[in-house]
């Protein structure tokens, strides 16, 4: 069995994303649905119930009071905060434990870089018109969750691709020479088997494209996000300092240089404010 059919069968026992995240995030595109509608599908998912209440209570969300009930929590937070909270407490599962040394990667770094890369996305699709700002949260949030699977891969053959690196070649092209796949690929192939919309799996398979900056809009906001986390040292593993990217798009999307100093600059002052969200069960 090749490297690739190794990958692909792992795939396969990925977990599924969970049920009651999907139904929630279906039924808000409907501009009938109530909050009690949103509710009655959350209360039976206990995890999700509980880290509703535990991140809307946080400072990230700065709300002028204390929650305590479900119902209270989906009328007072919005549908469109709800839906951010309820993907990250989803995902969260999925991020825990080490990543392994393929990446060389800390206890917590990917879920740091993840949360990180996701409210960099947000803050810059609220300056990108036609991007949704949920949908970059998620991408964002999601878009290394391949290297869960592929750290060990990466690990068996990790001299090599430093070798590759060190050449001159990007991480991510080292890891398709080596393994035959990147883990942004895989990114791709997860987003495909939870049902994500086909936007969100295209801005996780892409992220690490040299030419994502001339991809669609919210590839665009992914990609520059997770480049603007690793420049800011954010849950940077072993290939934080081999990536690329070109393109001439930003400027006609409004994003100067100027506004990605402002960028990282809030992105210091969110992540103060996110604690909560790094340490949801």
């Amino acid at each position: 069995m090749s490297r690739v059919e190794e990958i692909m069968a792992l795939v396969k026992h990925i977990p599924a994303f969970p049920r009651v995240a999907q139904q929630v995030m279906a039924i808000m595109d409907n501009p009938e649905t109530t909050a009690r509608d949103l509710a009655d599908i959350i209360q039976y998912d206990q995890a999700i119930t509980a880290n509703v209440l535990k991140i809307c209570n946080a400072a990230y969300f700065g709300l002028p009071r204390k929650v305590s009930s479900l119902g209270e929590a989906v009328v007072v937070i919005g549908q469109d905060i709800l839906k951010d909270i309820i993907v990250t407490s989803s995902s969260a599962r999925f991020y825990k434990g080490a990543v392994g040394t393929g990446y060389q990667l800390s206890q917590g770094d990917l879920w740091k870089h993840s949360v990180a890369a996701a409210i960099m996305a947000k803050l810059i699709a609220a300056r990108v018109k036609g991007v949704d700002s949920g949908d970059a949260f998620t991408a964002g949030l999601l878009h290394d969750i391949g290297k869960r699977i592929l750290s060990s891969f990466v690990a068996d053959e990790f001299k090599l691709i430093v070798e590759k690196t060190e050449a001159g070649m990007a991480f991510s092209e080292a890891e398709t020479e080596v393994i035959g796949m990147t883990h942004s690929e895989l990114g791709g192939l997860i987003m495909e088997k939870w049902k994500f919309p086909e936007g969100i799996t295209i801005a996780v398979r892409s992220h690490h494209d040299e030419d994502v900056l001339e991809k669609d809009d919210l590839s665009v906001v992914v990609g520059l996000a997770n480049s603007l986390v690793i420049s800011m040292g954010i849950g940077v593993g072993a290939d934080g300092l081999a990536t690329r990217m070109r393109g001439e798009k930003l400027t006609g999307m409004g994003l100067e240089e100027r506004n990605l100093d402002l960028l990282m600059a809030e992105m210091v002052i969110e992540m103060e404010k996110a604690e909560d969200l790094l340490d949801i069960d």
